[in-house]
């Protein structure tokens, strides 16, 4: 998932640097409310998922497997509600780049290449629309899985082919996936002033907030 997220923050940031193509100051207000939301969700991605990779470790599995019985219980669960958020974050993403006019305002060849990279294999039969997908659902419509089960859901949402971690490689991809965020905030923070930027800050962090169904 992170070096996935990474691909479409570097779109998003080749795109959005041509803000002056924004002539009406209420469609630059709209398109930088658009563009803070996914911010803040690709933040929280990557939060997240860093949290939970570096306490699961590189076999989520076998650890709760060797946990104790209450403690695997109320590990598991606070995995699964993280993993969950992590759908809805996705399915929001989704909605916050392809359900809105502005990015094709600024680059009509935007969404499309954006597109091209959620499905690009990334050298893994793993996609960033994939693990969206069976994250989403799997909040939307919850089973009765097994720990281990669930416990399988990490190295997914990870963007692992199997149900281990590469631990050194993804800690690489969650380094370069806040480089790039932390571009994208620079160029984001250029295009409005401070007031303007505070105003929609809050906004885009209140819409920005998800807990899994229960």
């Amino acid at each position: 998932m992170f070096a996935q997220l990474k691909g479409v923050v570097d779109l998003l940031r080749s795109g959005i640097a041509d803000f002056r193509k924004f002539r009406d100051d209420s469609e630059r207000e709209k398109a930088v409310f658009e563009i803070l939301k996914a911010y803040f969700l690709f933040k929280d991605c990557v939060d997240d998922g860093e949290s939970l990779v570096a306490e699961a470790g590189p076999d989520p599995i076998s650890k709760i497997t060797n946990m104790e019985a209450s403690l695997a219980l109320t590990t598991i669960e606070r995995w699964d509600v993280i993993v969950r958020r992590q759908g809805m974050r996705l399915y929001a993403l989704q909605d916050c780049i392809f359900g809105q006019h502005h990015l094709s305002v600024i680059d009509p060849a935007l969404q499309k290449r954006i597109s091209e990279v959620i499905g690009y294999k990334m050298n893994r039969t793993v996609t960033l629309h994939g693990i969206g997908a069976t994250l989403f659902f799997k909040n939307m419509f919850p089973v009765a899985d097994t720990h281990e089960e669930k416990a399988k859901y990490i190295a997914l949402m990870a963007g692992e082919e199997a149900d281990t971690l590469n631990m050194p490689r993804i800690e690489a991809e969650i380094a370069s996936l806040r480089g790039a965020l932390e571009q994208y905030r620079v160029i984001v923070e250029k295009m409005v002033t401070n007031a303007e930027l505070l105003r929609l800050s809050q906004r885009a962090r209140q819409e920005t907030q998800y807990a899994p169904e229960a």
